[in-house]
């Protein structure tokens, strides 16, 4: 009931690479995100607004 689990070092730097896979894609998602909607933006006239 007291054993404690630890990860290896292997499987420490898989979840390091993951974690920052998830990032990474977290952050393309947001950019485009955000660039479709600033051009919706621009196109129904917000002007400096929409960035």
């Amino acid at each position: 009931m007291g054993e404690r689990h630890r990860l290896t070092r292997v499987q420490r730097s898989l979840v390091g690479v993951v974690v920052g896979g998830a990032l990474v894609i977290a952050g393309i998602g947001f950019a485009g995100s955000y660039a479709a909607v600033r051009e919706l933006a621009l196109k129904k006239g917000f002007g400096n607004f929409a960035y």
